[in-house]
């Protein structure tokens, strides 16, 4: 027997619960997927997760950077917090013209390096927006360390890092590699490495002192400060106020060496007598007493902490291989996880400088900038990771070609966690090691001005650029 079909309407009203009911069951088999299991349980990466949410750079992209401030190409795009603002630092800049294959023609305009603000939204989910560039000119960002641009005596200057430090955090600093020559792709020499400071929003820099010679482990740098505003939320070492320490994580000139680590008092940053060196089982003086934390190859890096799956996640490209990687640990110290693949050259070519945000690390998406050779733009890009059932093996797309990245620490230092406290005490050395002398120069390190208003990050800066770093090691 037929049964009667129900009316339009009753039908329209019964497809709109079914496509509800569908949907509920969609998101909720969606948040089972990433639901956080206990601290310390174990993580496989989700490259299906792997995407790119916005071009930041250049023609047509969210920021048009070409028309707004001479910006056609860039790369790097490490961020760090401001006060309230988050400032976006890149390399090597060019103008004019867009390109799709970007070194296909020549470029007019060479910066060595500029920099961006933000005003952090809520989500970055359609992409980060510039509130502006340092300047030096209306529409013309502003090269911010010089650099003689000759190729074997000092070819570049690049920012390799910025932390902010200062009783407001907006005492700006950047660490820099001096670059002698780049020589075949993932190789090149360095003259040396140093800091330079700002205490007006970025618009002026000054050279710090500090310098790393030209062979350092700590020639390109990525720094963590637990419970600092990069990584407010994140644990603490025991006895240790939190933002008062920060982790140096060093490799070589190149993407071939190995991860070094080094911790320094915060307000000692620009002090290279102040860094003490993991040796394998002590933080002591010299870098020459550093030891590998990780085994290279090792690229461009940077590291968070992620209150969603409680981990510290470190990201780096390995380059032989083509393969952007992720790490974890429960303590940035380490011990560091086994490396697995979040996306590879071959898914985009010529990608490398995987960048983690410092906000937005709360949820299941982990965020991070990434550069592509090809087209010289910054993209956002997003992943996330799934619980891994304890045993079981990780997902074959995941695990790198490299035989280095699928080992886990080398060495790990300790990190005992801290009990919670009502109110940090601020911590007056940061460093538990005896005052040594060392080779390396001491110097002052920079302080904020002490103004009713806060600098911040200014979108320009009409005055001609001061030479920076006149004494950069090379220059």
């Amino acid at each position: 027997m037929e049964h009667p079909r129900p009316p339009r309407r009753r039908r329209r009203v019964l497809a709109v619960v079914i496509v509800g009911l569908i949907a509920l069951v969609g998101s909720t088999v969606g948040t089972a997927a990433v639901a956080a299991p206990a601290a310390g349980g174990s993580w496989a990466v989700q490259r299906a997760a792997t995407a790119r949410v916005a071009d930041l750079i250049g023609a047509g992209s969210l920021n048009d950077t070409g028309a707004r401030y001479g910006v056609e190409g860039t790369d790097l795009g490490h961020m760090f917090m401001v006060g309230p603002q988050m400032a976006m630092t890149f390399g090597d800049t060019f103008g004019a013209p867009p390109a799709k294959d970007f070194f296909s023609v020549a470029h007019t305009d060479w910066r060595s390096n500029v920099i961006a603000s933000i005003d952090p939204p809520a989500s970055p989910a359609k992409g980060l927006a510039f509130r502006g560039m340092i300047t030096d000119r209306p529409g013309h960002a502003k090269e911010l360390i010089p650099s003689q641009k000759k190729k074997g005596i000092q070819e570049t200057v690049i920012p390799t890092y910025g932390i902010a430090t200062g009783a407001r955090n907006t005492t700006m600093n950047l660490q820099y590699m001096s670059v002698k020559s780049f020589d075949t792709p993932g190789r090149w020499q360095l003259t040396g490495s140093g800091i330079v400071s700002s205490t007006d929003g970025g618009t002026t820099w000054t050279d710090s002192g500090a310098r790393w010679p030209a062979d350092s482990k700590f020639g390109q740098v990525a720094y963590v400060r637990p419970g600092g505003p990069d990584d407010p939320g994140s644990p603490v070492a025991a006895g240790v106020a939190p933002g008062s320490e920060i982790y140096v994580y060093g490799i070589p000139g190149g993407r071939y060496g190995d991860l070094s680590l080094a911790k320094v008092p915060a307000d000692k940053v620009t002090d290279t007598a102040a860094y003490r060196y993991w040796n394998g089982t002590a933080w002591v003086a010299g870098e020459a007493n550093a030891v590998p934390v990780v085994k290279g190859p090792i690229g461009e890096l940077s590291v968070r902490w992620n209150s969603f799956y409680h981990q510290w996640i470190l990201m780096s490209l390995v380059d032989d291989t083509g393969e952007i990687v992720l790490r974890t640990a429960p303590a940035p110290t380490g011990p560091w996880s086994p490396a697995q693949v979040v996306a590879t050259t071959k898914d985009f070519p010529q990608a490398y400088a995987p960048y983690l945000t410092p906000r937005w690390n709360d949820g299941p998406d982990i965020w991070f900038t990434m550069s592509q050779f090809t087209t010289y733009r910054v993209a956002l890009m997003k992943t996330r990771l799934t619980p891994l059932a304890a045993g079981a093996a990780l997902p074959a797309d995941v695990v790198p070609q490299s035989a280095p990245a699928r080992q886990a620490s080398v060495s790990a230092p300790p990190f005992p966690a801290a009990a919670p406290a009502a109110a940090p005490v601020p911590s007056t050395t940061g460093s538990t090691a005896p005052p040594t002398t060392t080779t390396a120069p001491t110097t002052t390190p920079a302080t904020s001005t002490a103004t009713s208003t806060p600098p911040t990050i200014d979108t320009a800066s009409p005055e001609p650029a001061a030479p920076a770093v006149t004494n950069a090691p090379g220059g």
